[in-house]
């Protein structure tokens, strides 16, 4: 649906306005009820141009409305509709206090001509923006992330209280949305409310259109199907829209029951110590050989024993420079000591998107002292004697850099602010190119 004119619509009462992107062939009704939403009224409400009301079984074209046109909304008794009001001066935009009282934006409307024009009906934002739902409560279920909580809760309200109740939620907030979080922060409630229903709003029309295009696209499939069942592409439309359907059920019942399917699995690390120094090493069933980076093996002190005869070149899932093998090095772990033989890689170069290893403890170390992983209890085991064995436990991470996936020495602080900037800058863009947009 192209959108043909744009006109402002200002309540009477209250001064507030809207600028809304239509279509001509948009009847009156449908205007005056989406209008009625964005501006918070609520009863019976009446459309005027130059102080004339306009009929709202008439399309806006046949009303005589124009692109850049100036619409008064008055609310009218239900006998008999009052005198045209005065004028009312548009203030620009005030997104403030827009439908804190929108309990009609839920109303059904009916449906748009297949010619075109504004389909409301089932409208998604018309429930978002509306201060009251059916649930009194927010939906919540452990390990619901913040996706699924604005999907499942609609009511401003409703979320609101998941973010000032539920501090994953917000902590994932501040995480992809800093400039908001930073809005909503140690804010009252309903302050919260006002600000979270001001960002719905910055996108509302547009959320609009695009659900209007997508019912009109489906019900063109309809049509298609009904005069012709084997019309392929609108099949494949219907069988991608089930599909899809299928995936969210799925999604929804996996975090239900199985929420940590999502979570970031964290590697297996263990602490050890070789020749006097700390080094963690990466517990890794699937690497054939032990390695160590020619970093690490510097700071040990064993690139005096490397015999230069194994060098090569390493092919797996990268490649990388095999400077050779340490054969015989004892590595420490808690009070006992276990003979290792390490293939020492060179760095990679600076600027390269390859990734150090410091120190692999691979397959070929783990069959050597039968060593088993415990899942269960978190720890690796080495074979001491039979019957015996040394359990170590394996690393949080708290204990680990960022480089393997931990958290130690991570300063959130410094993180959100360059995401608050970068986001700062992003909206500045938007905001640009939204205003280059209108003055074309």
């Amino acid at each position: 649906m192209d959108v043909e004119c744009m006109v402002t619509v200002v309540a009477a009462e209250s001064g507030m306005s809207e600028t809304l992107p239509v279509s001509l062939a948009t009847t009156v009704k449908e205007l005056t009820d989406f209008s009625t939403a964005m501006l918070g009224l609520s009863g019976n409400v009446q459309l005027y141009k130059d102080g004339s009301p306009l009929d709202p079984n008439k399309t806006l074209q046949q009303a005589g409305v124009k692109n850049g046109d100036l619409l008064a909304a008055q609310k009218v008794a239900a006998a008999a509709a009052p005198p045209p009001p005065a004028p009312a001066t548009v203030g620009g935009l005030d997104f403030s206090a827009m439908l804190a009282n929108a309990t009609s934006a839920a109303a059904p409307v009916a449906a748009a001509p297949a010619s075109g024009g504004l389909d409301f009906t089932n409208l998604i934002i018309g429930q978002q923006l509306n201060n009251k739902t059916n649930n009194a409560e927010p939906v919540y279920y452990p390990g619901m992330t913040l996706n699924d909580a604005l999907d499942h809760n609609t009511n401003p309200e409703h979320i609101v209280t998941l973010l000032q109740t539920r501090e994953h939620l917000f902590k994932e907030l501040n995480y992809h949305q800093p400039v908001l979080a930073n809005k909503l922060r140690n804010q009252p409630y309903q302050k919260a409310v006002q600000i979270w229903r001001e960002e719905i709003l910055k996108g509302g029309i547009q959320s609009a259109m695009s659900h209007n295009n997508t019912q009109l696209k489906e019900q063109e499939y309809r049509q298609r199907l009904e005069k012709n069942p084997n019309d392929k592409e609108a099949k494949e439309y219907f069988d991608s829209q089930k599909r899809e359907q299928q995936v969210r059920e799925q999604y929804f019942q996996m975090m239900q029951e199985y929420p940590e399917s999502l979570g970031r699995v964290l590697m297996l690390y263990i602490e050890a110590k070789m020749n006097g120094h700390s080094v963690q090493a990466f517990v890794d069933s699937g690497a054939q050989n032990t390695i160590m980076s020619k970093k690490t093996a510097t700071m040990c002190g064993i690139m005096d024993l490397l015999d230069t005869r194994f060098r090569g070149v390493a092919v797996g899932v990268g490649t990388g420079t095999i400077l050779g093998r340490v054969h015989i090095v004892q590595l420490q772990v808690g009070d006992y000591f276990f003979p290792c033989t390490i293939t020492i890689m060179d760095d990679p170069p600076p600027g390269s998107e390859a990734k150090d290893m410091p120190f692999l403890l691979g397959l070929d170390m783990l069959k050597r002292h039968t060593c088993s992983i415990d899942l269960e209890n978190q720890v690796l085991k080495f074979r001491l004697a039979p019957g015996k064995y040394l359990e170590t436990p394996f690393l949080h991470e708290k204990d680990l850099d960022e480089s393997q996936g931990g958290t130690k020495g991570f300063d959130a602080e410094k993180s959100n602010l360059e995401l608050a900037e970068l986001q700062r800058k992003h909206e500045e863009e938007e905001d640009k190119k939204d205003g280059d947009s209108k003055m074309e």
